[in-house]
């Protein structure tokens, strides 16, 4: 069986990804048509699920513990670094500014009938909840991560038994090839778990080993559960599907799944939020050795002040987000990944062989994402 440790990992791996993402999937999975969206799906979290065990191998390699931009000051020198920093800071940065939107409007969905406000007022809510949170310490994050994946799990199952009933099967069977590569940012945002990796290596202190199977049950789980919330929304709202899913869903489906899927979605946005937070604290408190203060400010009032000054669109902030700076932090990865096994100073408690073909055919899958996004996606 495995122990209270593993599932602590499996939970944050879930946790991370399973955030804002899931609620732009739906809308552009309408656009491209679910089949051609699903392959997609598929083809990018294999991909996914190889980085995370690259990544997880750099670190286990590597005796001096950072994040990405430390990891790749040491095997690229200071340009690399820099240019880590950049791209990941802008990664983390548009993360926690989707959380901020997407939070403030399902927010304003269950509270301002009640109490008045706004979907801005609810996202400075949701703000300030979570940058107390990103206070907490590493276990009662575990735990929290833990109950809410837990909580996620349950309200998608009863999202699904009850959007079967309403599925219109044209809807998943519709398709337009020219917009294939439409969700492409989308969903590389939504699959993303790499920011938690570091963290496996302290909760898996006595079984490291373990490491390996947890990133790709984390994974596998993660494209399982989008799937499935795929097939389920665009089949029942087909061409209804909003951005944000659930006002489509309620044409279709009634007002209580409204209640039932605005509940989800604040768990899902908040348990990400914390765990990219923390990522972002830690960049500026172990790679550039800033106090503990000023490191949590810098993580937490940055992405803040760009939602006040009126970046507010949720679907174009996960979909540039995830073709730009989820491909070039792939493809830094997938270099750190062999300079680690030459130069690593560690034993590692796990190492993977991947044919550099296959690393050559995953940079290019990454490069066309990437100019998609710059010719298409404005």
């Amino acid at each position: 069986m495995p122990n209270k440790n593993y599932i602590y990992a499996v939970s944050i791996l879930i946790g991370t990804a399973v955030g804002a993402g899931v609620f732009g999937l739906p809308y552009v999975v309408a656009k491209s048509g679910f089949v051609p969206a699903l392959i997609l799906l598929i083809i990018l979290g294999a991909m996914m699920i190889l980085i995370g065990l690259m990544y997880g191998e750099v670190t286990l390699r590597t005796s001096n513990k950072g994040r990405l931009a430390g990891y790749c000051g040491k095997y690229l020198g200071k340009n690399g670094k820099r240019a880590a920093t950049l791209i990941t800071l802008f990664a983390l940065y548009a993360n926690t500014l989707a959380y901020i939107i997407i939070g403030g409007i399902f927010l304003n969905a269950l509270f301002s009938s009640y109490f008045g406000g706004s979907e801005f007022i609810y996202g400075l809510i949701m703000f300030a909840f979570i940058s107390a949170g990103i206070y907490v310490k590493l276990k009662f994050v575990n735990i929290m991560e833990f109950l809410m994946v837990v909580f996620l799990l349950a309200i998608i199952f009863g999202i699904c038994l009850k959007g079967i009933p309403f599925i219109d099967s044209n809807n998943l069977m519709s398709y337009n090839l020219s917009q294939f590569f439409l969700p492409f940012g989308v969903i590389l945002f939504s699959l993303s778990a790499l920011s938690a990796i570091p963290e496996l290596e302290h909760i898996m202190k006595k079984k490291q080993e373990k490491i390996k199977s947890a990133i790709i049950i984390g994974g596998i789980a993660t494209i399982i559960i989008y799937a499935l919330f795929m097939a389920i929304v665009v089949g029942v709202s087909g061409s209804a599907t909003t951005p944000e899913t659930f006002s489509g869903l309620s044409q279709f489906m009634g007002n209580g799944i409204i209640t039932l899927g605005l509940i989800f979605g604040v768990f899902a946005v908040a348990t990400s939020y914390l765990m990219i937070g923390i990522n972002l604290k830690e960049i500026f408190w172990y790679d550039y050795h800033l106090s503990k203060n000023k490191s949590w400010a810098l993580a937490c009032f940055i992405p803040v002040i760009i939602f006040i000054l009126g970046l507010r669109d949720f679907i174009a902030v996960i979909s540039f987000a995830g073709s730009i700076a989820g491909g070039f932090i792939g493809i830094l990865i997938i270099i750190i990944f062999y300079k680690a096994k030459k130069a690593g100073d560690l034993e590692p408690a796990y190492e993977i062989e991947i044919p550099k073909i296959i690393s050559v055919l995953m940079v290019f899958v990454f490069i066309l994402g990437i100019l998609y996004q710059f010719i298409y996606g404005w």
